[in-house]
């Protein structure tokens, strides 16, 4: 699977040069169970897939990759993200010139944007190299982790190449996505090069597309974004537009528990269906049904239902389920369909400044049926649990925000003895000083324990190019049975320096402090984007 992905990286880099790019720049505006909404849409030139970054201050904290566009506003998923997104967070993504623009603008003041305020440093504001031929676009970073113990023995190193390209060719509606981390680990041994070190390589996408907008034909490893509960599919996806509606099927195998080489153990196919009004933020609507086979058995029956939809100007609603169709009785795999998840949040914008929402959720734990075949159902954990959410966020004068998210939960006692708090306070740009405090404090009551973590983090920008930030986190563990008690703590400081618009070097370092035992990592990366 390494040599595959080096094959396609070496093909893409020969033929791949850039199309004409535009920097635009937008905010979140709410965010709702497992989305992130944005003010930039297809006026300002995003579209489906398009890849945005989340920046608060210099320091950018998440990347998302849009899944629904309507004219002034996009929904998406988060891909990775350093620490979380707030509704206020600056979002900003380069989006494709159109043929009908001959040149980008001349300044950075003359950019269409959501937003007229200055872009971060490393933005685009030129046009790069143009071809007949292809576009190459993303970003790739070499990377190293080492964490220092007590026992050197104990001692990892993981050196590390991130790949993340999309490309696509001009005349021809084709497109290959890529997305992989190329690493080793070594154990008792910190040079980057040991001989004995594991090959931990990850390839998490890497699928050759045909779209001409009505239909779509994917090929390679993929996750169907229309039930992303099926997991990583080796195999291909095909699906076809009527007006508002889409139709479609896949089929494939899982990969390897590895993430680098494909196997024939477990077989899927699903087929779903997908409804959305043409700006695709009124109203979506998308439905699944799945099976998994082991070999040639069952192994897994399920539906699942996703909606999405604005029921005023300024309330959402989004919610998702999935129901599992068979559950295992004695040696039987049955035909019993139960809830296996749920979730629904209501988010209601009441100003610009002050947003809340209220939401439920559901779980019951799953069981692949080859795993639990030889287990007495006795030992099975069948009780559905059930919590609520409810959240606010309230942006104040002087830069102060405050975020409140409040979960209660059922168990074996009454309802809310568990349940997760999280509280946070920030002040941007403090006394003007351009310094941004970040305080949160959060609780989580189980059966078995308690736990509560604390933390403020300071984070500044220097000269326009690099970003410092400091961190405390501290924690505190009460186990309930023996009224156990121990504690942890973690002094952390992040530094990113914007070499250039293309190149950015990151470097992490955290000294913990936690059960008795002391650890130092240091995380380092060198990323190019283009």
């Amino acid at each position: 699977m390494t040599r595959i992905v080096g094959a396609l990286l070496c093909l893409l880099l020969a033929s791949g040069v850039h199309a004409a790019l535009k920097s635009v720049r937008g905010k979140v505006t709410y965010i709702a169970a497992g989305l992130v909404y944005t003010s930039l849409g297809k006026e300002l030139g995003v579209k489906d897939s398009t890849l945005l970054a989340v920046v608060s201050g210099r320091d950018t904290i998440a990347t998302m990759k849009v899944i629904a566009a309507s004219s002034k506003s996009s929904s998406c998923v988060i891909v990775s993200s350093s620490r979380s997104v707030a509704i206020g967070n600056d979002v900003w993504g380069d989006v494709v010139q159109e043929a009908e623009s001959p040149s980008p603008p001349s300044s950075p003041s003359e950019s269409q944007s959501a937003d007229q305020s200055p872009l971060p440093v490393m933005r685009r504001t030129g046009p790069v190299a143009a071809s007949t031929a292809a576009d190459l676009h993303g970003r790739v970073s070499a990377q190293y982790i080492t964490s220092l113990y007590d026992q050197p023995a104990f001692n990892i190193a993981q050196p590390g190449i991130v790949i993340n390209l999309r490309g696509t060719l001009r005349d021809v509606p084709l497109r290959l996505d890529l997305y992989a981390n190329l690493r080793s680990l070594s154990v008792g041994n910190q040079s980057p090069f040991a001989r004995t070190a594991v090959n931990q390589s990850r390839v998490y996408e890497m699928a050759l597309s045909y779209d001409d907008g009505g239909t779509v034909a994917t090929l390679g490893r993929v996750i169907p974004t229309f039930s992303p509960s099926i997991g990583y599919i080796d195999g291909a996806l095909f699906s076809k537009r009527f007006g508002n509606v889409v139709f479609g099927t896949t089929v494939g195998y899982q990969p390897d528990w590895s993430m680098r080489d494909v196997t024939t153990d477990y077989r899927k196919v699903a087929v779903f269906a997908q409804y959305s009004t043409p700006d695709r933020m009124s109203l979506f609507v998308s439905g699944a049904y799945a099976r998994t086979y082991f070999h040639s058995a069952l192994d897994r029956e399920a539906l699942s239902l996703l909606v999405n939809t604005a029921l005023a100007g300024s309330l959402y609603l989004y919610g998702n389920a999935e129901m599992d169709m068979r559950k295992k009785v004695n040696s039987d795999f049955v035909l019993a369909p139960r809830l296996t998840s749920a979730y629904a949040n209501l988010h209601y914008r009441v100003t610009n400044s002050f947003s809340a929402g209220v939401g439920a959720e559901a779980s019951r734990t799953y069981y692949s049926y080859e795993a639990v075949r030889n287990i007495p159902d006795s030992l099975l954990v069948n009780t559905l649990r059930a919590g609520l959410n409810l959240s606010v966020n309230w942006f104040l004068p002087w830069g102060i925000a405050l975020y409140e998210n409040y979960m209660p939960r059922s168990s074996g006692g009454p309802f809310g003895r568990e349940f997760s708090n999280s509280s946070t306070v920030s002040i941007s740009d403090m006394f003007s000083s351009g310094i941004n405090v970040r305080a949160n404090v959060n609780t989580t009551a189980s059966q078995y324990t308690n736990v509560t973590g604390y933390g403020i983090t300071v984070q500044t920008t220097i000269a326009r190019s690099i970003d410092v930030t400091l961190r405390f986190l501290g924690n505190g563990y009460v186990f309930k049975q023996t009224d156990q008690r121990m504690h942890g703590r973690t002094l952390g400081a992040d530094l990113m320096i914007f070499i250039t618009r293309e190149f950015t070097f990151l470097a992490t370092y955290d000294r913990r402090d936690d059960y008795g035992m002391i650890t130092h990592a240091v995380f380092a990366e060198l990323g190019v984007r283009f």
